[in-house]
């Protein structure tokens, strides 16, 4: 296996992962500015160590660097709520059967911003980046034990927000 890449590679790689990594970085800053400089800082920090990452660990490597970089921003501008409250779409759950109605994704969405950005991050990685649990243990540094123990955690969560905004719900009387 060669460890070097040449410009070829790096530009197919470019090509192959920006889009990803831009969908990956804008879900998590939630700004579209803010993700193309995050995808730049991620590509040109990558350029820099390229010949150092194996080739298999490319995309983990370009995915742990865009996830450090983009939190590293969102405690410069101490938005740390701004991760989640402001997380506008969530496709997933308009495709799925039973999850069409307008007011099941408000809920959904609602009980969403009120995970913690980590648990946010968490679902986020599984549901909409797809990945298994080996990488995300290697964007965000840990162990996919932990992560799958952290994930179970988060949906139980999300879960029992969910719930709890259901009962607030039916308790209100319908104003007419």
């Amino acid at each position: 296996m060669e460890l070097v890449m040449n410009n070829y590679k790096f530009e197919v790689l470019l090509q192959n992962e920006s889009k990803k990594l831009y969908n990956y970085l804008l879900k998590i800053l939630r700004n579209k500015e803010d993700a193309e400089d995050i995808l730049q800082e991620t590509f040109i920090a990558f350029h820099k160590k390229m010949n150092s990452v194996k080739e298999s660990s490319y995309k983990s490597y370009l995915f742990r660097t865009a996830y450090n970089k983009a939190l590293n921003l969102i405690k410069k501008r101490d938005a740390k709520n701004k991760l989640v409250t402001s997380y506008n779409k969530m496709e997933h759950f308009e495709d799925k059967p039973n999850q069409n109605s307008e007011d099941q994704n408000e809920l959904v969405k609602e009980a969403f911003s009120k995970l913690q950005p980590k648990e946010a991050l968490l679902i986020e990685l599984q549901y909409f980046q797809k990945m298994s649990y080996k990488q995300i243990a290697e964007v965000l540094e840990t162990t996919p034990s932990a992560v799958d123990s952290k994930l179970v955690r988060a949906k139980k969560k999300l879960i029992k927000i969910i719930n709890e905004q259901k009962k607030m719900q039916e308790s209100k009387p319908d104003i007419v």
